[in-house]
């Protein structure tokens, strides 16, 4: 699928046919990276280092240590030194194109996508922005409007498998991560760290579902600062979202009704994190509603996680 999508571009670029803004859309941020940095070498002809380009413009939140770009990265600031529209302040140094790559744009906020839209709606002459994402939900309408989109699909599970082999990961811890984060390749692309901990949290939670009246130790604040716990938390109840829905198939009518009530609980207070609320907040209301759950009524019961 990327070699196809490379010879495409390479095609288009011959024939000047490039859309102005290219959104590359996909399960693996690394990959999709990737892919965007290798076009951006088609654009320009690039040999060597990409970042060695003058005409290549970067703009990575893991380097600029952020999670998503920030108006600050879009529009020109006093005091900012690089931004987008610094950046096309001035005409191509080499070969007449321009490339400008935004890594994970689903993670921007909503203003600096206001801000970005601003400036695709007329781009200078010869300039191509380059965009990735792996959930375009977050993404406005009116910027994807802007976009041509390249979908770049999942590798096949064979292939999933192997990596997942090669990085030291046994199938099943592979199916419980896959679970967690609802996709294969996310699996692969996720830090040692988070990985470790989610496997952590998918035993706890399994030997929670197994034991009736057990203390929920899977809902535990995490350590970190506030941002950390916050991501942290997240990434843990929607494993436990993943997993229960794997567990839901097995599961008889009474057994059911009480994973959907406890699905609805994970869901309410993942969006609680998102709408800023203390984790302590949500985990303190969370624990409380998972409790009231457990009663004698409850059987043991065989799910995918146990």
């Amino acid at each position: 699928m990327s070699e196809a999508l490379l010879d495409r571009f390479q095609r288009e670029a011959a024939r000047d046919r490039l859309a102005d803004c290219t959104l590359f859309l996909g399960p693996s941020r690394p990959r999709l990276r990737e892919l965007a940095r290798s076009c951006a070498a088609i654009i320009l002809e690039a040999r060597g280092s990409l970042e060695d380009h003058p005409d290549a413009v970067v703009f990575d939140p893991d380097a600029l240590g952020v999670r998503g770009l920030q108006v600050a990265h879009v529009a020109e600031r006093e005091g900012n030194e690089e931004s987008v529209e610094a950046a096309l302040r001035y005409k191509p140094l080499r070969g007449g194109r321009r490339a400008l790559l935004l890594f994970e744009v689903d993670r921007m906020t909503a203003d600096a996508q206001a801000a970005l839209l601003k400036t695709t709606e007329e781009p200078p002459p010869e300039t191509h922005f380059l965009l990735t994402a792996t959930d375009p939900t977050p993404i406005l309408p009116a910027l994807l409007s802007r976009c041509r989109i390249a979908r770049v699909a999942a590798p096949p599970s064979e292939e999933l498998l192997r990596r997942a082999a090669a990085a030291a990961i046994e199938e099943p811890d592979f199916l419980l991560l896959a679970q967690a984060l609802g996709r294969a390749e996310a699996a692969l692309d996720l830090d040692p760290d988070h990985r470790a901990d989610l496997l952590q949290t998918a035993a706890r939670f399994a030997a929670w579902l197994r034991q009736p009246g057990s203390p929920p130790a899977w809902a535990e604040l995490p350590d970190g600062t506030l941002a950390e716990q916050r991501e942290t938390l997240s990434r843990r109840l929607a494993g436990c979202l993943g997993w229960l829905a794997a567990a839901y198939g097995e599961a008889d009518p009474a057994q059911a009704l009480r994973l959907d009530r406890l699905a609805g609980q994970l869901a309410e207070a993942i969006g609680e994190i998102g709408n800023q609320i203390s984790p302590s907040l949500v985990l303190e209301q969370l624990v409380e509603q998972v409790r009231a759950l457990d009663g004698p009524q409850r059987t043991t019961s065989e799910n995918t996680i146990s």
